[in-house]
């Protein structure tokens, strides 16, 4: 049922980044048309910065879980990699463990700033006078996303650990290794020249 699940978040954690992927590239659009309108019309549209500022926080949050399931935060593994497989495993769960708790009481308090600024009717204090909750709820949303992944990665990983399957543990919790890395880009290099030779 948690491979299920997780399965199931994994599609949403990667169309969370490829949507805040977007939006990165919208707000990079309009404030190079900004600019471009100040230069040569002498106008500007008025709020770009304060958009791009919204698209940057919230796809960033966004994008949190898809990196955290393809273990692309970093971690200093100088060592790690040295240790045996069961230590290792149980460092990954520490791991884990230490980023929930970093994570979820986030989420939480995101929530809580969410629900001040829908309740006070808040409005950003600038010309565009957007109701914050709407960025708010956005921005939210990704730390939710990124905080039960984190809870649901960590059961799994937890359970797998308790059976004695280590290497489930390594694939789904442990540092990668400069070998996957390395296998990850030429992988990547070889669908990219596949894409250009057509």
């Amino acid at each position: 049922m948690l491979d299920r699940l997780l399965a199931f978040l994994d599609k949403l954690a990667r169309a969370a980044i490829i949507g805040g992927g977007g939006m990165i590239f919208a707000a990079a659009l309009l404030v190079s048309f900004d600019v471009l309108a100040r230069k040569a019309f002498g106008t500007s549209l008025g709020g770009a910065d304060e958009l791009s500022g919204y698209a940057l926080a919230i796809s960033t949050t966004w994008g949190l879980a898809a990196v955290l399931l393809a273990r692309g935060n970093v971690r200093v593994d100088a060592v790690y990699q040295h240790l045996p497989a069961r230590l290792r495993g149980a460092l990954d769960l520490v791991s884990l463990t230490a980023l929930a708790l970093f994570a979820v009481p986030l989420a939480r308090h995101g929530y809580a700033v969410l629900e001040t600024s829908w309740s006070l009717g808040a409005l950003s204090n600038t010309p565009l006078k957007t109701p914050l909750w709407i960025p708010q709820a956005l921005w939210v949303a990704g730390l939710v996303l990124f905080a039960v992944v984190l809870v649901v990665l960590l059961a799994r990983a937890a359970s797998a650990f308790v059976r004695g399957d280590l290497p489930t543990v390594r694939r789904l919790a442990g540092a990668r290794s400069i070998q996957e890395e390395a296998a990850d880009e030429a992988a990547h290099g070889e669908r990219v020249a596949r894409e250009m030779a057509q």
